[in-house]
């Protein structure tokens, strides 16, 4: 027998990844590289190294420990790929005064005008579309939001218990 929940987990698991990836890929196409050279230009950046930029973007100085955890990588992992963003020009690593052992992380400053430019041209082309959206379907989709961080807690609380 199956339960109204099941079949509603099901629904959901089916329908969720390929409408969350199809926005994803739409906006990556309408709105170009989130990172990008002086010429506007891409830069040749790897999806690994777009995310702990992205994440050093989002709350600068963090250390690699904090943006492995958020990123779910090991933080060997993030050190060789901050090691390479350093090399290539597009992070600075500084020694944490308090702690010499830790580094703290931050977007040097061209390609954090480039992930800022990235950042607006997505909301304005975000804000375009959902002025096109109903009113309903504005409050779903803010509901919605609200269900998607829910479930990312609860993939979390699965991936430290495995």
């Amino acid at each position: 027998m199956i339960t109204p929940t099941a079949a509603t987990a099901d629904a959901v698991s089916e329908t969720l990844m390929p409408a969350a990836g199809a926005v994803r890929r739409l906006l990556r196409r309408l709105t170009g590289p989130v990172v990008t050279g002086g010429s506007d230009t891409q830069l040749d950046v790897s999806m690994a190294q777009r995310e702990v930029l992205l994440a050093v973007g989002r709350r600068t100085g963090r250390s690699v420990a904090e943006i492995a955890d958020e990123l779910g990588l090991a933080p060997n992992s993030v050190s060789t790929i901050v090691t390479q963003l350093v090399g290539a020009g597009m992070l600075v690593r500084e020694t944490d005064p308090r702690d010499r052992r830790v580094g703290r992380l931050t977007l040097t400053a061209p390609t954090q005008a480039a992930i800022d430019a990235a950042r607006a041209r997505r909301r304005g082309l975000l804000h375009e579309a959902l002025d096109r959206l109903t009113p309903r379907q504005l409050e779903d989709l803010a509901a919605g939001i609200d269900a998607m961080e829910a479930l990312a807690e609860q993939l979390r609380h699965l991936e430290r218990a495995r």
